[in-house]
């Protein structure tokens, strides 16, 4: 700012009043993404000398470390971002790389599991890592994850491998978990609501494998001895599941063979080996008290078992050729009395055990069908086709990496 008198200037030009600061400018060097900020209530006079300039940035995002570039005029100046100013985490402290925005992340694969078949899968993976950056002989760490109920404790490892630094890691809790409810949780509410199982992880190093060279997992049962791994932070905690005592009936379609039989069959895909249960009812309001099922099965497909549901309400008589494809199942009502089971809903006759031959190469929808027959009657239902579908690969979930 100058001051002129008749229009000739003065030859010493003087400041204003007014405060005035250094018309610096600034940029952030091996930053991909990064943003300059202003103070809501930020103070003019902070930034009214000539010496010094003070403003704040937030680097979001950099493969590399940070350089701060000031430039006035024909002068400039730069200095490196000090790491401890960056937050980076402690976890990836095993490496000289620069990890400003690698996250590990978690996603339990499935929150909701059954006692039958307690496996809990959880999917660990690195946020923030360069894909392009990767070296094969890179040795990232292991996770190991812990399944606590209670006094209870479990754990599994894996090591975190690839571009995308991933891994699954898996753990089956123990039966006896579930034999009884555990001392805090009633049986009527482990029965209705299940029971809360919580997880955790933690990373370590370790030189060797995370597991066992002949196990692909480590799952052992907490004993009491000491660990020698060396973990590095404290445990996260991933989340919790709950463990129901009875398979998901949500998971299960109806298919009605006629107005009095339904079955109950398994929505999701098996796998070769598997064994898959149907459960056969008797329809809602239905009077019928004596009727013949006829079952024939797709090669690959064998009827392992049959199991009447109550044998006080219904004798059942079974008959299954030598190569169990085929079954006749006779089934009569103990109590024919129509006027106790006029208003009786839908209830549970018998069950059937089919086992998925592993040896045949089965893939795609393998067909069961079913015809009842009415003896007193002299009536026969039309045939209804069911199918059970065979995948050798099993998807167990889509997880969105959010990287």
């Amino acid at each position: 700012v100058v001051e002129s008198r008749g229009g000739i200037m003065d030859s010493i030009q003087r400041f204003s009043n007014l405060p005035t600061y250094l018309p610096a400018s600034y940029h952030i060097c091996n930053a991909d993404v990064f943003f300059f900020l202003k103070e809501a209530n930020q103070d003019i006079m902070r930034n009214s000398s000539l010496q010094s300039r003070v403003d704040s940035f937030f680097i979001y995002k950099a493969k590399l470390p940070p350089v701060l570039n000031a430039t006035y005029g024909p002068f400039s100046v730069e200095q490196a971002v000090p790491l401890d100013l960056m937050l980076t985490s402690a976890s990836f402290g095993f490496t000289n790389k620069f990890t400003f925005n690698w996250k590990l992340k978690s996603h339990i694969i499935d929150s909701s599991i059954y006692s039958n078949k307690p496996k809990i899968q959880t999917l660990f993976y690195i946020a923030g890592k360069d894909w392009d950056d990767y070296n094969s002989a890179e040795r990232l760490p292991c996770v190991k994850m812990f399944a606590f109920l209670e006094s209870r404790e479990v754990v599994a490892s894996c090591r975190l491998t690839g571009h995308l630094g991933l891994c699954v890691a898996e753990l089956e809790l123990s039966s006896s978990w579930f034999s009884s409810p555990p001392p805090l949780v009633s049986e009527e509410t482990a029965s209705l609501e299940g029971i809360t199982v919580e997880l955790f992880y933690n990373i370590y190093t370790e030189d060797g494998e995370c597991s066992p060279e002949d196990e692909k997992w480590e799952n052992n049962i907490h004993a009491g001895q000491d660990n020698e791994h060396k973990a590095l932070p404290a445990m996260e905690r991933i989340g919790s599941i709950i463990v129901y005592p009875n398979q998901d009936k949500l998971k299960q379609s109806s298919l009605r063979l006629d107005e009095n039989v339904v079955i109950r069959l398994p929505l999701n895909p098996v796998r070769e080996g598997d064994v898959v249960t149907f459960h056969i009812s008797l329809a809602d309001d239905s009077l019928a008290d004596q009727f013949v099922l006829r079952i024939r099965t797709a090669p690959g497909v064998k009827i392992m078992d049959i199991r009447v549901s109550d044998a006080d309400q219904w004798g059942v008589q079974e008959e299954t050729d030598s190569a169990r494809t085929t079954a006749t199942i006779t089934c009569v009502h103990n109590d024919p009395n129509a006027e106790n089971r006029a208003n009786m809903s839908s209830y549970e006759i018998l069950q059937m055990d089919f086992e998925i031959d592993n040896t045949s190469s089965l893939a795609g929808a393998q067909q069961i069908t079913w015809q009842v027959e009415y003896p007193r009657d002299d009536s026969v239902s039309e045939l209804v086709v069911s199918e059970i579908f065979v995948s050798r690969t099993m998807f167990v979930g889509i997880v969105p990496l959010a990287m």
